[in-house]
């Protein structure tokens, strides 16, 4: 019954968003580069909220300690925001709101906005991606957006970043004039889609490229950066064959390969999209230059799921406004800054996608053991049965051999009294 309520209060409030001019909530943050000419983002990725409380506690901590040293303009949550496939969520919806306001609570503290993008495991329980966002969308701070209809996925949108000179308390920067101030785009993709051939995690299908084509063309091809969750399979030709790399690629990408939307190729032949960031594979954080595009892994930023064996962290991405540049580095929740450098020795990786396994090491090995433990019970109490019914019918088999002799004993004496009556 809270399931339908909450579905009902959807679809009011997706209403309201129709009925708004400009299709988005009105008082929402304006994103525009400061006086300096920067624009800051931090992308928190990966944080796996739900996984149990001490893991919350440190992922709270890590974005507490990120976000009180660099002072963001954004905060980019670039997927897997909680781990919706856990039994808590479909115990109790109350516990979507539970973590949404437990992970925007430290930028709601500091008025910093956001947007999100679905990761491959946020809508694994009762609500689906459109809930969520709706959901977010609840938040002052907030920029999330439904996509459009008629595409994959759920959360494909962009979002504008005006000039430093930009004012819209101004009468010089009235509303009907203010496209002209835009400066800059964030292109979001919702990878957390279906039909991507034997991968169950997501891709970008054709219709969500020409949906950002249209959009590009329509506003110019302004430099942005975009974000997604599901790394494209470009990543490994970037780590095999670029020299320009920075960071480390520590697990087999479980990246995505739909060779129909040619998603990495149509944002270079636009020359637009100046960054592409990502997350999902958790032990990885290097990034570098693909053909005039910096593309990588941001930092993974909760304790929850498994283990990156690196100090979480987020990614931060420093736009300069005239000329168009970007800087990026890693902030750690020890407050350490990774100026990510070359590595040493680069291990090749095979061109492909790899199938992540559905259970860590650690869960592999308790169900192993689980397993065999319950094997061994199990044959235990087989043998032990056989030996009690052994012993059990051993019993009955004395008990009816004593009374066979007795009855045998009894029909002799019976006899034998006979023959003495009949003398």
């Amino acid at each position: 019954m809270n399931l339908l309520y909450f579905r009902i209060f959807i679809l009011f409030f997706i209403l309201i968003l129709v009925l708004n001019t400009n299709g988005q909530i009105n008082n929402k943050p304006i994103l525009r580069f400061k006086k300096d000419k920067t624009f800051k983002i931090v992308q928190f990725t990966d944080m796996h909220y739900g996984s149990g409380s001490q893991k919350d506690i440190d992922t709270v901590e890590m974005q507490e300690n990120v976000l009180e040293i660099e002072k963001p303009d954004f905060v980019m949550f670039s997927g897997d925001m909680i781990s919706g496939y856990l039994p808590i969520f479909s115990l109790d919806i109350r516990f979507y709101d539970y973590y949404w306001e437990k992970f925007t609570a430290p930028l709601i503290k500091r008025n910093i906005p956001w947007a999100i993008t679905m990761g491959n495991h946020d809508a694994q329980g009762p609500l689906i991606s459109s809930d969520l966002v709706v959901k977010d969308q609840q938040f002052q701070l907030s920029l999330s957006q439904l996509g459009p209809n008629g595409i994959h996925g759920a959360s494909n949108y962009y979002l504008n970043v005006f000039s430093s000179d930009y004012n819209e308390t101004t009468s010089e920067n009235p509303l009907s004039d203010r496209d002209k101030y835009i400066s800059s785009l964030i292109y979001i993709f919702d990878s957390d889609t279906k039909q991507c051939n034997k991968l169950d995690w997501g891709c970008v299908h054709e219709d969500q490229v020409d949906w950002f084509k249209n959009v590009s063309k329509s506003n110019n091809r302004k430099n942005s950066v975009s974000f997604i969750h599901i790394p494209p399979i470009e990543v490994i030709d970037l780590w095999n064959r670029h020299d320009k790399v920075y960071g480390s690629f520590d697990e087999k990408s479980c990246c995505f390969n739909n060779k129909k939307s040619r998603f990495v190729k149509a944002l270079l032949e636009n020359k637009d999209v100046k960054g592409l960031y990502f997350g999902h594979d958790h032990k990885n954080d290097f990034h570098g230059d693909y053909h005039g595009m910096d593309m990588g892994y941001g930092r993974k930023s909760g304790a929850g799921s498994y283990s990156s064996e690196k100090p979480l962290g987020a990614r931060v991405i420093e736009l300069t406004e005239n000329p168009f540049t970007l800087n990026t580095w890693i902030r750690e929740t020890n407050g350490n800054k990774i100026i990510q450098t070359k590595p040493h020795k680069k291990r090749h990786y095979s061109y492909g996608c790899s199938l992540k396994n559905k259970y860590s090491t650690n869960q592999i090995i308790l169900i192993i053991s689980f397993s065999v433990t319950s094997c061994i019970v199990f044959f235990s109490l087989i043998i032990l049965s056989f030996i009690i019914f052994k012993k059990f019918k051993k019993g009955n088999d004395k008990k009816l051999n004593k009374s066979n002799d007795n009855a045998f004993n009894n029909n002799n004496d019976i006899n034998n009294n006979n023959k003495v009556n009949s003398q």
